[in-house]
């Protein structure tokens, strides 16, 4: 292997063109972007190292700043590691990681694919084995490296218009992509540069034109977010066992978890009314039926978009949500930690909000627009191997016996998993935020249509037994061995 940028894809044209005028300029960047320019990477490590430089130095240039000296020397100033994999301290098995990311790799070898690699620096190996599935498999594909603290300092030393350049250069080269892979690290250990409150909303403003892709399903994404050890502090998790516990939830029976998920949404498909309850006070029913006599459908979510999955999910009647959600536990949104929240709903209104902890975050969140007062997503948490409250906004809301309202937009799909559905109830918001409350342990109840499908987060119905306890429903023969002598070891609950 011997590639430079230019011959990755017909993606980094505009990135090429850039580092060459920069590369036979004059500026603070010159020497780099001669270095980028001609570096000629041996590996696919190096390669990326290599496209993380120079999406810096093209970032830099759009933002009008490749001759602004201060900006150069708060860069110089402060630790921005680019992406390697020499730190990379993650115990877990590569066969691990290998399966992760064949999860997470999405080009399909008879479409016409243009792939998006979007990858943090804190989870290397993972997002190495999707760069280099991508790179097998010869269909044009673009990296962007998650870069906060870099971005922030882009942010903060750039103009408005020069944020702008930026946001329109991403939407350029995602409008492009219809497929997107997202291997993002969790929490930072240390806190990442701030960005200024305005120059971030001018950055998200600017991608309005394709913020709604996902939503749609006009890109199709697969997303992981890997526990970090800051992750494992703020959930009194050691960080060994937590990493352990998010690699086991993504080996799950998942041929077994679709075909109960695929007879638990015909119930909820069929019913009019769910009603659900907990022993912290959450009492809050919604209606499955839509305004027009639609029933709200449900979409069996495994791990073709979220790893880990699982989940079903739908949205209610926007006026019809009624009562109060008690969501025990600890709550990110951004840099802020909130705790046990409390939400109360009225004609599909959330009239009350309280924390116990962040009440100041929640009342920003949920003052953005009028949206946010709405529920956008009913969503049923089925992983069989993760039974506690965590703060991970991935694997939080996959919880076997919890189950989530998401706050703000509804999705816009019109078919998932090739089966047609209904599951825009017209919330509109830039916020989709999930509140996900734990019904296992809490003896939460589901109610379809006043009968009761589940009791203390257990389904009720036999043959929903590999949603209550995933690989030990099944006969040991039809284990793998790694669960074989798990399960011999600790019976499952």
């Amino acid at each position: 292997m011997s590639l430079c940028i230019s011959e990755i894809s017909f993606l980094y044209s505009a990135q090429t063109k850039t580092l060459e005028a920069t590369a036979n300029g004059s500026s603070l960047w010159k020497d780099a972007a001669w270095s980028v320019l001609n570096a000629k990477a041996q590996d696919t490590a190096e390669l990326l190292t290599n496209l993380h430089q120079a999406q810096r130095i093209c970032k830099v240039v759009t933002a009008g700043l490749e001759n602004d000296a201060d900006f150069f020397e708060a860069v110089q100033k402060n630790d921005l590691p680019l992406w390697s994999t020499e730190d990379d301290t993650l115990p877990a098995l590569p066969e691990w990681q290998k399966s992760l990311a064949d999860k997470i790799f999405n080009l399909r070898p008879d479409a016409e694919d243009i792939g998006i690699l979007r990858i943090g620096v804190d989870a290397p190996q993972v997002g190495l084995e999707v760069a280099q599935l991508c790179l097998d498999c010869k269909k044009p594909f673009f990296v962007d490296f998650l870069d906060p603290s870099f971005n922030a300092l882009v942010f903060n030393h750039a103009s408005d218009e020069g944020v702008k350049a930026l946001a329109e250069a991403y939407v350029a080269v995602q409008k492009q992509c219809n497929r997107s892979m997202i291997v993002s690290p969790g929490t930072p250990e240390q806190d990442p540069i701030k960005a200024e409150k305005e120059k971030t909303k001018i950055y998200a403003d600017g991608l309005a034109p394709i913020s709604q892709r996902a939503t749609t399903g006009d890109l199709f994404y697969t997303l992981t977010v890997i526990p970090s050890r800051k992750d494992a502090e703020i959930d009194g998790i050691g960080y060994e066992d937590y990493v352990k516990l998010f690699f086991e939830m993504c080996d799950q029976p998942w041929d077994d978890v679709s075909k109960a998920q695929q007879a638990l949404i015909a119930e909820f498909n069929a019913a009019s009314r769910v009603r659900i309850t907990n022993s912290d006070g959450t009492d809050v029913s919604m209606e499955l039926v839509d305004h027009d006599g639609r029933h709200f459908t449900f979409c069996n979510s495994l791990v073709a978009k979220n790893v880990p999955g699982s989940e079903i999910f739908s949205a209610p009647r926007i006026d019809s949500v009624e009562g109060v959600v008690v969501a025990k536990g600890k709550f990110e949104h951004g840099p802020v930690i909130m705790e046990n929240l409390r939400l109360e709903f009225k004609k599909g209104i959330l009239i009350s909000h309280s924390a116990e902890k962040g009440q100041e975050e929640l009342d920003r969140i949920l003052s953005a627009d009028e949206g946010t007062k709405r529920v956008g997503e009913l969503g049923i948490g089925t992983n069989p191997h993760l039974k506690q409250h965590v703060s991970n906004g991935l694997l939080v809301e996959k919880i076997g016996g919890s189950f989530h309202l998401a706050l703000g937009a509804c999705y816009k799909y019109t078919e998932y998993g090739g089966v047609p559905v209904h599951v825009n109830n017209g919330s509109v918001s830039k916020l989709h935020w999930d509140v996900t409350t734990m019904l296992h342990g809490k003896e939460g109840r589901i109610y379809l249509d006043d009968r009761l499908v589940m009791d203390n987060g257990q389904w009720l119905d036999k043959k929903y037994d590999v949603l209550n306890r995933g690989w030990a429903a099944l006969p040991e023969d039809r284990r793998p061995p790694y669960w074989r002598e798990k399960l011999k070891q600790k019976p499952a609950a």
